[in-house]
């Protein structure tokens, strides 16, 4: 009996060893009951349309299984494991592999704070002093930015008439953006101006992602500085920097079709052809950049974090047709925008920020 006994005690012992053994080597701990790991960047995000969150899937022996793992958002909407956020609220984030869910984890999207920068547009107007119709809508801007100092534009020169002020790269510029005739006015290299205000009011109320510092020299025969870019947002959509020299206070004749003589009313710069006297402001010379802008790095793209190019633009260049010209540093300024590097028509945002410093000074972010 006594023999019995022990061996009931025994058994008894072994199996519930065995049983423990069994559980601590196969209960999962993350509380799904599967193999799946998920977590995420950050629990809050706001909807900016840059910000965006990252997740990551890992395995029960922490390997990195997310380009293999089907990700869904409130359990029916297959997202990227860089989320762009598209609305606001809570929401659920899940994985997936073949039969195996992953835990849930939350996601609050909230709506987008008040950005520290303000928001400037840019105005490309693609003009000429022979163009008779172009002085419409310098008349149109001018007014406008008496009112409206956040607008910044830029002359363009370029056609096929006289004009001592032709950007030198004027055909590539009229190519990218499908300029077909003058005047041509862009708005934030997105959209082509109707002359209505209201477009220009409606690109003011935009949100500012970034902000621009920027500060410059004379030095020498060339003007020098840096351009720094603080965002905030973090994102990795291809962004580039672009930065202009242009010129103020060039007089050369204007050729107006807003006169007595051709017809066309209202009457513009008191109705005389050409107009003899015209200053031209804004004039575009040449940029440091790629006309079409620098990549930032990706890296650069963070929250909070500046991005810093210096540059160096010589007082002398070249016009469309070949001819010389030297600028007068002291009617000069800097202008500087952030744009989308996208290549496609439908997908590219256009100019992000807009900067603007008078050659020998320095302005920091508003």
């Amino acid at each position: 009996m006594k023999k019995v006994l022990f061996l009931s005690i025994a058994c008894m012992g072994f199996v519930s060893f065995f049983s423990s053994c069994k559980k601590s080597g196969t209960t999962d701990t993350n509380g799904s009951g599967d193999s799946l790991r998920i977590s995420l960047s950050a629990s809050t995000v706001e909807l900016n349309n840059f910000d965006f969150v990252k997740i990551t899937v890992t395995d029960k022996g922490g390997n990195d299984i997310t380009s293999s793992c089907n990700l869904l958002l409130n359990n029916n909407t297959a997202i990227s494991s860089k989320y762009v956020p598209t609305m606001i609220g809570t929401f659920s984030i899940k994985a997936t592999k073949g039969t195996s869910p992953s835990e849930i984890k939350s996601l609050t999207v909230t709506s987008k704070s008040a950005s520290p920068f303000t928001k400037k547009i840019l105005v490309e107007d693609c003009t000429g002093a022979w163009c008779g119709y172009c002085t419409r809508v310098a008349y149109a801007l001018d007014e406008y930015k008496l009112t409206h100092p956040n607008c910044i534009s830029i002359g363009i020169h370029g056609g096929n008439g006289v004009d001592p002020y032709k950007y030198q790269y004027y055909p590539t510029f009229n190519s990218r953006f499908n300029v077909a005739g003058y005047p041509t006015a862009i708005i934030n290299r997105k959209t082509e101006w109707s002359e209505d205000p209201a477009e220009l009011d409606a690109a003011l109320l935009g949100w500012a992602p970034l902000g621009m510092a920027i500060n410059s020299t004379v030095s020498g025969t060339n003007i020098t500085g840096s351009v720094k870019v603080k965002f905030n947002v973090t994102t990795e959509k291809s962004m580039k920097l672009v930065i202009a020299l242009v010129e103020n206070e060039l007089v050369a004749p204007q050729v107006n079709y807003y006169s007595p003589q051709y017809g066309a009313q209202p009457y513009l710069y008191g109705g005389v052809s050409p107009v003899n006297n015209f200053v031209h402001n804004g004039v575009l010379r040449k940029t440091s950049t790629d006309l079409f802008g620098d990549a930032i790095p990706l890296a650069s793209q963070t929250k909070n974090n500046t991005y810093e190019l210096p540059f160096s633009i010589p007082v002398t260049g070249t016009v469309y047709g070949g001819s010389s010209y030297t600028v007068a540093p002291t009617k000069c300024a800097i202008v500087a925008f952030v744009v989308d590097g996208s290549t496609g028509t439908t997908t590219n945002a256009g100019a992000y920020n807009v900067q603007y410093a008078a050659v020998g000074t320095s302005i920091g972010f508003d």
